[in-house]
């Protein structure tokens, strides 16, 4: 495998061309997706964001958060822009030995032991496929089978005919062997397949994407399961597809042995939609039911975050759920980024799916003028949460920053996530095109009291470049 990597194929120039300029496809009509975020733009904003009372000193001093939750690991640069691909869609997990990114359009292994150690290859040439750009990447790492989990999507070869690619690892080292599939995603003819997402639970791979017409509408949310026993024997499979779903819906990560599996999308106003799925693994049997509302405080997309010294906007999307749940027990767990009287600001969910009804949910933010979003959120098994995000603070003179915050489940019932830390301020502004669509944190699989993070940030000649952060609780 590292030998056929080595030749390191790029995509040809055409492909290249059609990846720059692919835009944010929201599943509301894109004028209607503008008209939100222009009147926003124009709409005054509170002075500062309301903070609770014992906050406060803490939100306007960014000091130590309540939940003993600091740097722990490296704090390193990860992949930077190397091909002039916009965003970098930054991705990742920690697996036993080593960490691994994925960026539009590259995969980047480090040695967890000694980050210097990297080894970088382009996607063309990871799957083995240079006909189109590759895309949306997303990586995970199974740690009860030890496997790594790499998936990316290509552009269009024809109106009926556009590849997704999943590559499993054979063992617990990604720069081994991979069984890699191809699979066709067209379904209807002239559709694009996009944003997919990646998640898994003890029986099956599970993947969701949107999916838009030829003419650019919102057909719906696609979702398909297949079984571990067959993907991880590089088998082939058959499985059903489940169409015209709640747009961007979610897959977990599940941590445990429950014969349910859940999938959530933020599909707008006070509700959540809740689907669940049972025998995922097994074609013949496989159910989804659903969508069950769950009744959550009322949220609208949020504003585009500014940034000092220039009047380029970073994209703070339209309030979907960027990445994949944590499932364990019963309770589900995600974060979004809404609006919060005139502010970009995260807000995690605690879901009980026995009851389809919130536990909880709050914000969380760095300052109370800062711009928060790009949230990302895991949890262990026994219900310590991680979370990363990006911020801006135009009044403090804040560029992007990579944050990150958490709760210690010692600390007690009542979840609440503190402003946080910053592990990298980038020292300008970003003015290289669209901000990424989505960050990760994942739980370590050798010490699950700690996590470890990327996210995107900003170099000094004003592109894109990447963070990779160990962090985890003090004790």
């Amino acid at each position: 495998m590292l030998q056929d990597m080595e030749t390191n194929v790029a995509p040809n120039a055409r492909a290249v061309a059609q990846g720059k300029s692919k835009p944010f496809l929201p599943t509301m009509p894109a004028a209607e997706y503008e008209e939100v975020k222009s009147k926003l733009r124009a709409q005054d904003r509170m002075a500062e964001k309301p903070v609770e009372a014992d906050m406060e000193a803490e939100a306007e001093a960014e000091a130590l958060p309540r939940a003993p939750i600091v740097l722990v690991g490296p704090n390193f640069a990860g992949a930077t822009d190397v091909d002039g691909l916009m965003p970098p869609d930054t991705h990742g997990a920690v697996g036993v030995d080593h960490f691994v990114e994925v960026t539009n359009s590259h995969i980047d292994i480090f040695l967890r032991t000694n980050p210097s150690q990297r080894t970088s290859i382009s996607l063309a040439a990871f799957f083995g496929y240079s006909a189109r750009v590759l895309f949306d990447p997303r990586a995970v790492y199974d740690s009860v089978w030890n496997r790594w989990v790499v998936t990316a999507d290509a552009f269009q070869e024809s109106s009926t005919r556009q590849l997704f690619f999943v590559a499993i690892s054979t063992t617990s080292n990604p720069l081994g062997p991979y069984f890699i599939y191809a699979l066709n995603v067209t379904f209807n003819a002239g559709d694009f397949w996009d944003y997919p997402q990646l998640g898994y639970d003890q029986d099956s791979v599970i993947i969701t994407a949107n999916v838009f017409t030829a003419s650019g509408g919102f057909r719906g949310a696609d979702m398909f399961a297949v079984a571990k026993a067959r993907l991880y024997n590089g088998l082939g499979f058959s499985v059903p597809v489940f169409t015209g779903l709640r747009a961007t819906l979610a897959p977990p990560i599940v941590l445990d042995q429950n014969a349910r599996t859940y999938l959530i999308a933020a599909s707008g106003g006070s509700s959540l939609s809740l689907y669940t799925l049972t025998n995922s693994s097994r074609p013949n049997a496989i159910q989804l039911t659903g969508p069950v509302n769950v009744a959550v405080p009322a949220y609208t997309a949020p504003p585009d975050a500014p940034q000092p010294g220039t009047t380029s906007t970073l994209d703070t999307l339209d309030g979907r759920f960027v990445n994949a749940s944590t499932q364990t027990g019963d309770f589900l767990w995600q974060v979004h980024t809404v609006n919060l009287v005139g502010y970009a600001a995260p807000k995690f969910y605690q879901i009980n799916t026995a009851s389809s009804s919130l536990v909880r949910s709050a914000f969380f933010f760095g300052t109370s003028t800062s711009f928060d979003f790009n949230a990302s959120i895991a949890a262990n098994s026994a219900n310590d949460i991680y979370v990363t995000w990006t911020m801006t603070d135009p009044p403090r003179g804040t560029n992007a920053q990579v944050r990150f915050s958490g709760f210690d489940h010692n600390n007690g019932t009542t979840y609440s996530l503190s402003p946080g830390i910053a592990a990298f301020t980038s020292p300008t502004f970003f003015t290289g095109g669209r901000w990424g669509d989505y960050s990760a944190v994942t739980v370590d699989p050798r010490n699950t009291r700690r996590a470890w993070l990327v996210n995107e940030d900003v170099l000094t000649n004003h592109d894109w470049g990447s963070r990779i952060v160990g962090i985890g609780f003090a004790s």
